[in-house]
């Protein structure tokens, strides 16, 4: 009979381990970058090959090698030497890079606040946007050009 007790008794405490071991390795976590998130400090030049659609676009540094496509802006000037194209019917303030876009709640400002993206169907959307709306914008003329 005592064999029989220590089976049990080992049958249970095998039970018990193998349980415990079980849901400690479904408590472990991967931890993960979020695809998103809030900043109110960034920098255009953060962004490589930057595309920017522009709603309204403020006083801030192009830099050489931005596409832009806008409604409305606060200097025409900042737009020399780039490719940049006007389009009366955008919605929306966001510059897309190679690998990440940033969506700005407002105007494309300094200190605008704005979200961090690189969720793959929102910089697919994104990017459709931009195209469909580059397609449809004239060039911006300057004052040379006339």
């Amino acid at each position: 009979m005592e064999p029989v007790v220590t089976f049990v008794i080992g049958f249970i405490a095998g039970v018990v381990i193998v349980a415990l071991a079980v849901e400690l390795g479904m408590k472990k976590t991967s931890k993960t970058e979020p695809s998103s998130r809030s900043t109110q400090h960034w920098d255009i030049a953060e962004i490589s090959n930057p595309k920017i659609v522009a709603e309204y676009m403020g006083d801030v540094n192009l830099p050489k090698n931005a596409k832009v496509v806008v409604n409305q802006y606060k200097n025409k000037a900042i737009f020399e030497g780039l490719d940049a194209k006007e389009y009366t019917k955008l919605k929306g303030n966001f510059i897309l890079g190679d690998d990440r876009a940033l969506i700005l709640a407002g105007p494309i400002d300094k200190q605008e606040l704005g979200i961090w993206t690189v969720e793959k169907d929102i910089l697919e959307q994104l990017n459709s946007y931009f195209d469909k709306s580059w397609s449809k914008a004239t060039e911006i003329k300057h004052e040379e050009e006339q």
